[in-house]
């Protein structure tokens, strides 16, 4: 009986050391996949959801989804880019137009003229300059986004009945016969040409018509239905009349479409498709004055003497 009770105990025995080998299997194959598991799931992270910690020891740690490091990180947010406003202006003084400081330049629309007739010339050159070329910018602005409008229409296969009256429209004004000739028309030309021409037009801003009317380069009106004022000399018996603008800008972008429908201007528009040298295009202007060559040269040193092609690189801040 002695015997038979040992063997039964070394069974127990045996048993229990077979039972914790095979925990003992389990425990250890259980690591070796968890440990492969982890690996292979910190490999296929994004990024964005690990935060790498400093090596130390010779032991790159990794940790944390990003709500765990959010705690842990200040993140800096940028505040959205403002969104510049156009600004109306109506200067009671030379001391009310904003000086131009930047290449980047703030739409502002001065909504009458100043007085320039009692400053130094170095002030009142500067206060003009600084009054036209916001509105300068801005006319172009428009003109420009108009003509990318028109280019992407042209790309389209099927118009909607809205782009139809809009093209229709924009053909009326530029006087088109066709939409390419209305997207050659919409063409821009340097920002040097125009203030050269507001000068000469204006007297820098101290003619009549500039300072009771907007009216920066002389257009003439030859409509009854148009806001106009009349001038003091006549051709022969009739009375010429200039228009009369709200704005500075309004005044710019008639003259812009002046030149864009003319028939006076046809060359100058031929030339800007191939050029924007302001001193070959200014060749082509000798029909808006009757001074003809002379009044191109006038644009030629005018430019020069002031330093205008400088402009031709400002944008609009918008």
């Amino acid at each position: 009986m002695k015997q038979k009770g040992i063997l039964n105990l070394n069974k127990i025995i045996y048993g229990l050391i077979i039972i914790i080998v095979i925990e003992l299997s389990i425990f250890i194959f259980y690591k070796i996949i968890s440990s492969y598991t982890k690996k292979e799931n910190i490999s296929k992270m994004p990024l964005a959801t690990v935060h790498l910690k400093k090596i130390q020891k010779n032991e790159l740690v990794v940790l944390s989804p990003p709500s765990i490091i959010k705690q842990h990180i200040k993140i800096k947010k940028m505040p959205p880019k403002a969104k510049t406003t156009l600004i109306k202006i109506s200067p009671k003084s030379y001391n009310d137009v904003i000086k131009i400081e930047s290449p980047l330049v703030k739409p502002i629309i001065y909504t009458k003229s100043v007085n320039l007739d009692n400053v130094t010339i170095a002030q009142k050159k500067r206060t003009f300059i600084d009054m036209m070329l916001p509105s300068i910018l801005l006319a172009k602005h428009h003109l420009i986004k108009d003509r990318r409008h028109l280019l992407m229409l042209l790309k389209k296969d099927n118009l909607s009945k809205s782009d139809k009256l809009w093209l229709k429209k924009k053909r009326q004004i530029f006087k088109a016969k066709s939409n390419d000739e209305l997207y050659n028309k919409m063409e821009i030309h340097p920002t040097s040409i125009i203030i050269a021409q507001a000068i000469i037009e204006s007297g820098w801003g101290t003619s009549k018509f500039f300072k009771k009317a907007n009216n920066v380069f002389g257009i003439w009106s030859f409509s009854t239905n148009d806001k106009r004022m009349a001038a003091s000399k006549k051709r022969g018996d009739k009375t010429v009349y200039l228009k009369k603008y709200s704005s500075v800008e309004e005044s710019i972008f008639d003259y812009l479409l002046t030149l864009s429908t003319k028939d006076a201007y046809k060359e100058f528009r031929e030339k800007r498709l191939e050029t924007q040298d302001p001193f070959e295009l200014i060749k082509y202007l000798g029909n808006y004055s009757e001074l003809r060559d002379k009044y191109i040269e006038n644009l030629k040193n005018t430019i020069k003497k002031n330093r205008l092609l400088a402009y031709d690189s400002y944008q609009l801040d918008m």
